[in-house]
């Protein structure tokens, strides 16, 4: 029972590194707290959810979603990685604004390209399609499989946290150059789904 246990929780840490990497280079750009809460909520949801559709699912549909769903949050990530790294590159160029521009940036009502519900289900998504792959073996482990989901949307869920705060912290010590990093981040880890 040990060994499930053990097994069960690498897993979890397994399927929940690309949530802590998206997480952290979305942390190095800067997000609401609000968007953090709600994406780390998200995320939980869908590692419990996505071995559970797995399950039902069956190998062929899962490898037909799998690729999809994929590729579609590697096209998400790359768009906010190129954004990450334009705006982390013109934040470190000399600018120049108009009174209108500059009362906008100071008083923070920019608009963010991850406000939206959606992209917080499809970047969550795009981080927890692997563990529609892992449903499928779900059946042969012996213990029960609603635990073994719960500690997965947990794990997934926390290191989802941590990433955040990571790159948080990181942000703040390295600037607008944290804006590059990230960016790069998020361009690797696209490219890292789709290959």
């Amino acid at each position: 029972m040990i060994e499930i246990l053990i097994t069960i929780i690498l897993l979890a840490i397994v399927l929940g590194m690309d949530a802590l990497s998206l997480a952290m280079g979305m942390g190095l750009r800067g997000v609401a707290k609000d968007y953090e809460k709600k994406f780390v909520l998200t995320v939980g949801i869908l590692h419990v959810l996505m071995p559970l559709l797995g399950l039902n699912l069956g190998l062929v549909a899962g490898r037909f979603l799998g690729v999809w769903a994929t590729r579609l949050g590697a096209l998400v990530l790359v768009y906010l990685g190129w954004q990450m790294l334009s705006k982390g590159y013109a934040e470190i160029q000399p600018q120049r604004y108009n009174f209108a521009e500059a009362k906008t940036i100071l008083a923070g009502k920019q608009q963010s390209t991850l406000d939206s519900w959606t992209s917080i289900l499809l970047l969550g998504l795009s981080v927890s399609i692997d563990a529609l792959t892992v449903g499928f073996t779900l059946g042969t482990l012996k213990m029960p499989i609603l635990i073994t989901v719960l500690i997965m949307g947990l794990i997934a869920a926390s290191m989802s946290w941590v990433g955040f705060a990571g790159g948080r912290v990181l942000g703040r010590l390295t600037g607008s150059y944290a804006q590059i990093l990230g960016g790069v981040v998020l361009l690797a880890l696209a490219i890292k789904f789709v290959v």
